[in-house]
């Protein structure tokens, strides 16, 4: 799967990106660089008022289109046509608060 990604973003490497999160925008700026860190993706883009690093948690399934690239955070992704597996995750209740839980996150250009 690093692949995958490590291929897709390369791609907007020094272009004007926009990270939304549940349909609304994350983040939106030059996409500078990334680099798997971890359990993470570390992105440095140029915003319109300074040079930011953020940090995003490794996707369970990525998916490109001409103009974007999309990280599927959901539990359905997560399971993978397992359906005992699928309601499990979706009984059980999370213990810390994320806002990648559950959520899909575009990165369009």
């Amino acid at each position: 799967m690093f692949e995958v990604i490590d291929n897709n973003i390369k791609t907007l490497f020094q272009k004007e990106v926009t990270f939304i999160l549940r349909n609304r925008q994350y983040k939106k700026g030059r996409l500078i660089n990334y680099r798997p860190s971890g359990c993470y993706i570390s992105f440095t883009i140029n915003s319109a008022k300074k040079i930011e690093t953020f940090e995003i948690p490794f996707p369970f399934t990525v998916s490109s289109k001409p103009g974007h690239i999309t990280f599927d955070y959901t539990l359905e992704a997560l399971a993978e046509r397992d359906f005992g597996l699928g309601i499990n995750l979706k009984s059980t209740s999370p213990i810390k608060k994320c806002k990648f839980y559950n959520a899909v996150l575009v990165i369009a250009h």
